[in-house]
């Protein structure tokens, strides 16, 4: 384990978040929107587009889907992307180890699917 990069560090400060560990949880099973999420999860709205923007921009989300409902107005739904995730001391150092989930496993939803809550 030689240094931390800057997408390790990111993703170490995201798994000391209660928020992003709930909803790496809840997208582990089915891609979900993020307005699903903070219903389910009990997350501000405001701070579930957030910390999934982050999630996603680090690569522990991924957008699996996007469909138009309203006049324009798009939802994409999210799933973990996160087989396992590691985290690791070793020689003095912290450190993170992640296996990624294979693109030939993420759902693809070929519907528009039900939420409920």
């Amino acid at each position: 384990m030689e240094g931390t990069n800057a997408q390790e560090d990111a993703i170490s400060k995201l798994m000391a978040d209660e928020y992003a560990g709930r909803i790496l949880s809840t997208t582990h099973k089915r891609p979900l929107s993020v307005q699903y999420l903070s219903k389910v999860c009990g997350i501000p709205i405001a701070v579930a587009y957030r910390r999934v923007g982050r999630m996603e921009e680090v690569g522990l989300l991924k957008c699996v889907r996007q469909e138009e409902v309203f006049r324009g107005k798009k939802v994409k739904y999210y799933q973990c992307a996160v087989r396992v995730l590691k985290f690791i001391f070793a020689e003095g150092r912290f450190g993170i180890e992640v296996e990624w989930l294979p693109e030939e496993e993420f759902l693809v939803m070929p519907e528009p699917m039900c939420e409920k809550a």
